[in-house]
């Protein structure tokens, strides 16, 4: 599962340093021009308020989901998906698991049998009746029961 990721919120100072353009000279005498700070989505120069993200620069406006096109606001959670951001409603509608029991997301761990994915808390031990937790020592029974080691 990919990684949870945080934006950074940076403010270009255009009064001290421009950071936007620096002109440099080669032997020959003509001006050669470095580094610009674009934008990761559109490709626009940044000048101002730009965030930080997936190794890349961002107008603030430009950050947006890859799939959903909404925008991805500084401090929001989202995933990277072959280097674009990918809101997280987003990544658990293309690429999650829905819970065999109650048909919602699972986001965190989940306990996986056969074809179908599980929360956790909505899986109970045949046994005890006892929800299952991530630690506990499972077995199924008949091919679809859950029930705890000690419960056998």
């Amino acid at each position: 599962m990919a990684d949870v990721q945080e934006l950074e919120v940076e403010d270009i100072d255009l009064d001290e340093v421009d950071y936007s353009c620096e002109v440099m000279s080669d032997d020959e005498g003509a001006t050669v021009e470095s580094e610009v700070d674009m934008c990761g989505m559109c490709d626009a120069i940044i000048d101002g308020q730009y965030l930080t993200a997936l190794d890349n620069k961002f107008h603030p406006g430009c950050f947006v989901c890859c799939n959903c096109k909404k925008k991805i606001e500084p401090g929001q959670d989202f995933f990277e998906r072959n280097e674009k951001p990918l809101c997280v409603d987003c990544h658990y509608k293309l690429y999650g698991f829905k819970c065999a029991v109650c048909s919602e997301y699972i986001k965190g761990q989940r306990l996986c049998w056969g074809d179908d994915a599980y929360h956790f808390q909505c899986v109970k031990c045949n046994g005890c009746k006892k929800a299952l937790c991530e630690t506990d020592d499972l077995k199924v029974i008949n091919k679809k029961d859950f029930i705890h080691v000690k419960c056998c």
